[in-house]
């Protein structure tokens, strides 16, 4: 197999050759550091934030209906008349006034005994937690999502460093024809042949920086680094090795860590919760309250203190059938999760199996590609030999230029599928960060 230029290099030659990257330096990014960029800066993680705050948010709402509630009111009244008569006061009749009324103190209530707040408390913290859970997620996905943008950028890489010994392989070959023309050994259609190999080498080495740009753009959008940086992706492909779990350990773990799982779970949590709280609509409830303050014609004359407790028992008996609607509305998102959930373990199961099959499959495509590779180097080193021997025209050696550059092009597109496969594996099991790939030496 013909040694293969460095990613380094055909990053260094994309940027010095494009137009504004001349006076700019690349930024070097490992995988890793691609990975910790993109939780830092991603849209995704900072949603998955933003929603975390808002359910401790309504959380500590839902929690404060269980506290006691403390305040201080005050008023001033005016009164213009009053029938004294007709307070109940016995022995006073006729109206009387104008007069004022003053009124300061602290109001103190908490509710005894309210198991449908009990049950909102619960479900928000259900719900917090939901949030946190989400938060993993959303990183695990941005996770496998930067990973797969960093091996794609990798594998375009690779395909422009092959079309560069491509390119340079038509200019050896279209030399040669030119020195077997001059010998006799060969016909200027040997040499059109030739030019036209070089022209479809170069246009498709054009083709491909445009494809390395393109997946760059990309993998910096994800990690939100400027787009008009330049950057040296210092991983290469492969590197990982080939220690998998078995299909049934691999499915439990699937089933233990996938955070698909969990979320989709503590959201059946908090349907269930919400659900209860409707159902105890129904129940009573009972509150204790109380007021202590000072009381007069106003606050500088004749005050006096004054204090009341008052403990209610409250229970629906006509509500217009708000609470019956209220439950049917949380059965049904309860039994909407409950077949989410069951459905998301079926969907869990098959990303396994088909992952380590993807691997399996993938894992031996590279191997027949490397060997497709090397015998087409012996191919298109017979043909080279004929040529210079002036045995026949050049279309063999034409034919087996082909073929070589078809067979680089296949054995790293077969690389870059066999790490996105060990990738999807590690993301179906719940745990993407395992994922390596290999170092520049």
């Amino acid at each position: 197999m013909i040694q293969k230029c460095t990613v380094i290099t055909v990053l260094l030659f994309i940027f010095f050759s494009a137009p504004g990257y001349a006076q700019q330096d690349a930024m070097p990014l490992s995988l890793k550091q691609c990975i910790d960029l993109a939780l830092k800066n991603n849209v995704e993680v900072l949603l998955a934030r933003a929603r975390g705050t808002q359910a401790r948010g309504q959380q500590t709402v839902w929690n404060a209906d269980l506290l006691p509630q403390i305040d201080a009111v005050a008023s001033q009244q005016r009164t213009w008349w009053e029938n004294i008569g007709a307070l109940g006061f016995p022995g006073f009749t006729g109206v009387i006034g104008p007069f004022n009324t003053f009124n300061a103190g602290i109001m103190v209530s908490q509710r005894v005994l309210d198991f449908s707040a009990l049950a909102h408390a619960q479900s928000g913290k259900i719900k917090w937690e939901s949030s946190q859970l989400g938060i993993k997620l959303a990183s695990q996905q941005v996770i496998l999502a930067t990973s797969l943008a960093y091996v794609r950028a990798l594998g375009y890489a690779e395909e422009l460093s092959s079309s560069h010994e491509d390119v340079l392989l038509a200019e050896h070959f279209l030399s040669l024809s030119l020195h077997q023309l001059d010998a006799g050994l060969a016909s200027r259609v040997d040499v059109a042949r030739e030019r036209t190999k070089l022209a479809q080498q170069k246009a498709r080495q054009v083709e491909l920086r445009l494809n390395v740009i393109k997946s760059q753009l990309e993998l910096k959008r994800l990690i939100k680094v400027p787009l008009s940086q330049p950057i040296e992706l210092t991983d290469t492909l492969g590197g990982q090795n080939d220690d998998h779990l078995k299909v049934d350990e691999a499915i439990a773990a699937a089933q233990k860590d996938r955070m698909e799982i969990q979320v989709a779970q503590a959201d059946s949590d908090y349907s269930l919760e919400e659900l209860k709280a409707s159902q105890r609509e129904y129940l009573p409830k009972i509150n204790v309250s109380g007021e202590w303050g000072e009381t007069g014609l106003t606050p500088q004359r004749d005050e006096t203190h004054a204090a009341n407790a008052l403990l209610s028992i409250s229970l629906p008996i006509w509500e217009g059938n708000r609470i019956a609607g209220d439950i049917n509305e949380k059965k049904g998102l309860n039994e909407e999760q409950k077949f989410k959930l069951d459905d998301l373990n079926w969907k869990v199961e098959e990303d396994v199996r088909l992952s380590l099959e993807t691997l399996a499959s993938t894992r031996a495509q590279v191997d027949a590609e490397n060997q497709v590779e090397d015998l087409a180097q012996q191919e298109l080193t017979l043909a080279q030999d004929r040529f210079s021997a002036g045995l026949g025209d050049n279309i063999q050696l034409i034919n087996a230029q082909d073929a070589l550059a078809d067979a680089r092009d296949k054995y790293v597109q077969t690389q870059v599928q066999y790490d996105q496969a060990q990738l999807n594996y590690f993301g179906a099991i719940g745990d993407p960060m395992e994922f390596h790939l290999g170092k520049v030496n």
